[in-house]
């Protein structure tokens, strides 16, 4: 098994050989914020939002877990007519991704909301048409209630690291202290999968990905 433990090394690098690398200076960024150790998106997850953004065409885009920003720019470049709004509790991301916004987001259509998610998303009344989740793990089942809420009919829902390196798919954390985290992605699946407004699949891809639209 690979070292996240969601494919065979053969299949993982067999695809990362034929996959055609982007262009451009968001690939620039992208590695160097890769390389400078942030948790950004993975390539095939940045790849699929890519795709996503293109068929969808989305007008109002909610992300939670900015990180440095990097998801947040490939979604305004995919649609550069949507409005973004992007959630981010950690100082030293919100600093990071407060520089990339300033230098790359030329049509300012991405607005940053400072604090913790699980606050933040009360307070929301907007609608959108795509949600992307890529947050604290241990809160998804939280952050669903109310992405459910906000989410259009008809709109696309995605989740990022949601086998948290297999350890979902085995039952058991690799420490301890990561025994919640393990539970509640657990639950947070089988929430999805069960809820009867949304029809789901889970992709063996990156740390593993729901995509899910609202019927």
């Amino acid at each position: 098994m690979s070292k996240t433990g969601i494919t065979f090394d053969y299949i993982s690098e067999y695809l990362h050989s034929v996959r055609a690398e982007r262009s451009g200076w968001i690939a620039e960024k992208e590695k160097v914020w890769r390389e400078s150790g942030y948790p950004i998106a993975e390539p095939e997850v940045g790849d699929l939002i890519e795709i996503i953004c293109a068929l969808k065409k989305p007008k109002r885009i909610l992300e939670i877990g900015t990180c440095v920003g990097f998801s947040a720019l490939l979604m305004s470049q995919s649609s550069p007519e949507a409005d973004i709004v992007t959630i981010e509790r950690n100082p030293v991301m919100i600093k990071e991704a407060k520089i990339n916004f300033d230098m790359y987001d030329t049509n300012k259509h991405i607005k940053l909301l400072e604090g913790d998610a699980a606050d933040i998303l009360p307070g929301i009344d907007s609608e959108f048409d795509l949600v992307f989740l890529d947050a604290a793990k241990g809160q998804y089942p939280v952050y669903f209630q109310e992405i459910k809420r906000m989410l259009d009919s008809g709109g696309i829902f995605i989740s990022d690291n949601v086998l948290f390196n297999g350890f979902v798919a085995q039952g058991a954390p690799d420490r301890h202290r990561n025994k919640t985290i393990v539970m509640r992605l657990d639950e947070y699946l089988k929430m999805l999968e069960a809820d009867p407004e949304f029809k789901t699949v889970l992709l063996p891809i990156s740390d593993g990905v729901t995509l899910s639209i609202k019927k």
